[in-house]
C-alpha cells in the first residue's frame, strides 16, 4: 500500500499539464441549424440546404485532458536527468523491498509474535498444521510506524533529493510504537498467565520420568487444549482478542493507529513534507497506547 502511494504521489508532482488544459471551462454540446443559399448561378429547381453544427462536448473535452496530461507525464519523466531517475527508482525499490521483507518475516518468522510459550512441539491445530505463537498488537504497531515513516522519508528523497525531510512528529510516531512495544513486553514479563503456567505444568510434568505412563494421554490431551488456547488464530483475532474476546480498547488503538498512519501518508503526498501533527492526534494516540497497556495487566491473553 505505501508503495502505491509513493508511485501515486510521484506522478501526481511529476505531473506539468498545460495550465488551459487544467483550467477550461466544460463545453457544452450546442447543435445550431445553418442555411446554406444556393448559389447564384444553380439550376432553378435547388433548395436551400441545412446543416447542423455540433460543438465538443465534456466527454471530447475531458479525453483531450486526459492526453494532454498523459504526454506531460511522459515529457517530464523524459526530461529528468539520469541521476534524479536512478534516485526515483532506486527510492521506489528499497520501499517495495523493505516493505515485502517485512511482511515475508511477519508470516514466516515469529518477529511480530507474542514471547510465549517457547515451543508448542508435538501439538497441530485442527486441520493438522503446526501452532504458531499469537501476533502481538504492540510488536505490529512498531512495525506500522516503521514502515510509515519510511515510506514518507523515502517519497519525500524521491520528490525533492534532500534528506533531512524527518520531523519532529515523524520521531513521536515511531517513538510511541516503540514505548507501547517495551511497556508490553514489561507488562508480560510481570505478571502471570494461567493457561500459560498450566501449560508448562504439564509440559514438565509429561518430561518427568516418575510420571506413570498410564497417565500420559490425560496429559497429552490437556497440554493440546492449553497449547490451542494459546495459539494464534488469524492476525486480526489476535490483535484484537484478549480473554474475554474482542476487547474495545484494542479495538481503539488498531482503528486510530491505521487512520492517522494513511493520514499522515496522505498528507505527505500532497504537501510534499510530513506533516505537523497538532497535540492532540499525538494525545489520541498516546491514550490509546496507554489505555491499552493499562487493561493489558490484568488480561489474561486467549
Amino acid at each position: 500500500m505505501t508503495a502505491l502511494l509513493a508511485l501515486l504521489g510521484a506522478g501526481l508532482h511529476m505531473m506539468t499539464a498545460p495550465a488551459d488544459a487544467q483550467t477550461a471551462a466544460p463545453v457544452t454540446v450546442t447543435e445550431t441549424p445553418v442555411t446554406v443559399a444556393p448559389a447564384p448561378d444553380a439550376p432553378p429547381g435547388v433548395v436551400p440546404r441545412t446543416m447542423i453544427h455540433v460543438d465538443d462536448g465534456p466527454e471530447a473535452a475531458a479525453a483531450m485532458a486526459k492526453a494532454a496530461r498523459d504526454a506531460s507525464l511522459a515529457l517530464a519523466w523524459k526530461s529528468l536527468p539520469q541521476s534524479q531517475k536512478t534516485l526515483a527508482v532506486g527510492s521506489v525499490l528499497v520501499l517495495v523491498a523493505v516493505t515485502a521483507a517485512l511482511l515475508y518475516l511477519a508470516m514466516s518468522t515469529d518477529m511480530l509474535r507474542d514471547n510465549t510459550p517457547s515451543t508448542f512441539a508435538g501439538v497441530t491445530s485442527a486441520t493438522g498444521k503446526p501452532l504458531r505463537r499469537a501476533f502481538s498488537l504492540a510488536q505490529s504497531q512498531m512495525a506500522w510506524w516503521f514502515v510509515i515513516v519510511l515510506a514518507a522519508y523515502l517519497y519525500l528523497f524521491l520528490v525533492t533529493g534532500e534528506l533531512d525531510t524527518l520531523t519532529g512528529q515523524a520521531l513521536c510516531l515511531m517513538g510511541l510504537g516503540t514505548g507501547t512495544a517495551m511497556g508490553a513486553a514489561m507488562v508480560e514479563q510481570n505478571k502471570t498467565n494461567p493457561i500459560l503456567a498450566a501449560y508448562q505444568a504439564v509440559l514438565a510434568q509429561m518430561a518427568d520420568p516418575a510420571t506413570p505412563p498410564a497417565d500420559l494421554p490425560t496429559l497429552t490431551a490437556t497440554r493440546d487444549t492449553l497449547a490451542r488456547q494459546l495459539a494464534s488464530r488469524d492476525f486480526v483475532h489476535d490483535i484484537l482478542t484478549d480473554a474475554n474476546g474482542i476487547s474495545l480498547h484494542r479495538f481503539q488503538t488498531a482503528v486510530w493507529t491505521v487512520v492517522i498512519g494513511v493520514l499522515f501518508l496522505i498528507e505527505t503526498v500532497v504537501h510534499r513534507k510530513m506533516p505537523d501533527l497538532d497535540p492532540y492526534s499525538l494525545g489520541v494516540l498516546g491514550i490509546s497506547a496507554g489505555t491499552y497497556l493499562g487493561f493489558k495487566i490484568p488480561e489474561q491473553p486467549n
